[in-house]
């Protein structure tokens, strides 16, 4: 599955998850237990769940995608994230299509 790791030094990672332990390779790119939010019916976003507890930092590419699809000044995006596709009709993760992935990138470029 297509994913899209970004962290918050700036460095962006397309990454694979594996089909077998997704929840674990989530929660070890967000370094913590995971929150998702999706930001529309294809695409959703993996965040830290205590990230802004634990005073991680601002995640400023991340940031401009949330604006992006939720709204500027909804939220303030910490720690780094994780971005894949929309649950399948089982509620298990997918991978981000090529196009969804080249338009994040068109975004946060």
């Amino acid at each position: 599955m297509k994913a899209l790791a970004i962290k918050t030094n700036g460095s962006i990672e397309h990454v694979d998850l594996s089909d077998r332990d997704t929840l674990s390779e989530l929660q070890e790119y967000v370094d913590g237990w995971v929150q998702v939010v999706g930001l529309n019916d294809n695409i959703e976003m993996w965040l830290n769940e205590e990230g802004k507890i634990e005073g991680l930092p601002h995640n400023t590419k991340a940031q401009k995608i949330w604006d992006h699809f939720i709204g500027p000044a909804t939220d303030y995006i910490v720690g780094n994230v994780i971005i894949t596709g929309a649950p399948d009709d089982d509620g298990n993760v997918t991978g981000l299509t090529t196009s969804n992935q080249n338009d994040l990138m068109k975004l946060i470029s």
